[in-house]
């Protein structure tokens, strides 16, 4: 990775640009060029605006025989954040990231020199102080009062279906937080070795080689991309999906990278506060749960899915006016703490 110095100009060829200046790009770019072998048309218009974001001027010159594509960037603004796709289009406005930074940089002091290795999630849920999901459905499960679905206060809800409902919903929400680890990783000077794992079917943890761990990030960011397209509900089988396809054709649920760091209490701050971090996700996961239900709820009936097809757990939860609710419930409980009433 190369550094780029405020007012700098570039040019530079769009294999350096993903080689090179990746911190420039969001990952999904990143993957698409690389997957591709080049820049589709889609894509550059992503990546542009991307760019136009830390550059006060952006031209792409397309390649011609011998000649490959390439980028003329001027006056390099600083700007380090990752980029918000909403941010200028009537959208969310760019969230300050400073707090959450402080948050991450903090719990990573508390591992310094421990000669453990710590994956992205736990870092993450380790920095929010929140259980893993599994064992925070668990005990959402056993607290299951009041609900429309529910007969003499006993849990109805099949846990297993709950929990792929919540687990999608949470990687929604903590996929950005995941990704400022791997921003502060890269960008922060941060001395951690890494090594790589791999979940195997029955559920142990094994290392991997680098060269493995890079084939089966490959093929997922390949297999995830031919998913894109799946609307609405489907969306959240993506993942689950994928899993299932790497577990057929390597033999492992997931990889992923972990990390020992040294010397890392320069790290140590008070500058964030973990309640307001939490009330801001909090309001952003209930904002999803409203809106998701309002928007299902808007459609109207098809007469062949009612006529032909059992309705899913999804779906029931939509109808009853439950969705919502159980969402508003579950984050309250597994962010903040509070009980359900």
């Amino acid at each position: 990775m190369k550094d780029i110095e405020k007012r700098q100009n570039l040019e530079i060829t769009v294999n350096e640009l993903v080689e090179e200046y990746d911190f420039l790009l969001v990952e999904s770019s990143i993957q698409s060029i690389k997957k591709q072998g080049k820049i589709q048309t889609k894509t550059k218009k992503s990546v542009i605006t991307q760019l136009k974001e830390k550059f006060d001027s952006v031209e792409y010159v397309a390649g011609a025989r011998r000649r490959e594509a390439k980028f003329i960037l001027i006056n390099y603004n600083g700007n380090t954040e990752v980029y918000n796709a909403y941010k200028n289009n009537g959208g969310s406005i760019a969230y300050d990231w400073t707090e959450v930074d402080n948050m991450i940089k903090n719990q990573i002091s508390k591992y310094s020199n421990d000669k453990g290795y710590h994956s992205i999630s736990y870092i993450v849920h380790d920095s929010l102080k929140i259980e893993h999901i599994s064992d925070a459905v668990s005990s959402f499960y056993e607290k299951l009062t009041g609900f429309k679905t529910l007969e003499n206060g006993d849990p109805e809800y099949n846990i297993e279906k709950l929990q792929k409902i919540f687990e999608w919903f949470e990687r929604y929400q903590l996929n950005n937080i995941k990704k400022r680890v791997r921003y502060l990783l890269k960008n922060e000077s941060i001395d951690f070795k890494e090594k790589y794992m791999a979940l195997q079917t029955e559920g142990a943890s094994v290392n991997i080689s680098s060269e493995e761990y890079k084939e089966i990030q490959k093929y997922k960011a390949e297999e995830t991309e031919l998913l894109q397209d799946l609307k609405g509900n489907s969306k959240m089988d993506i993942s689950r999906v994928v899993s299932e396809n790497i577990n057929h054709k390597f033999g492992y649920i997931n990889v992923y990278p972990t990390f020992s760091f040294i010397d890392t209490e320069k790290l140590s701050n008070d500058d964030f506060d973990l309640q307001k971090i939490k009330l801001e996700l909090l309001e952003k996961w209930n904002k999803q749960g409203d809106r998701k239900e309002k928007k299902e709820l808007q459609k109207e009936p098809s007469l062949f899915n009612s006529l032909f097809r059992q309705e899913s757990f999804y779906k029931e939860l939509i109808k009853k006016k439950e969705y919502a609710k159980l969402m508003n419930a579950f984050v309250k409980l597994h962010i903040i703490g509070e009980e359900i009433e």
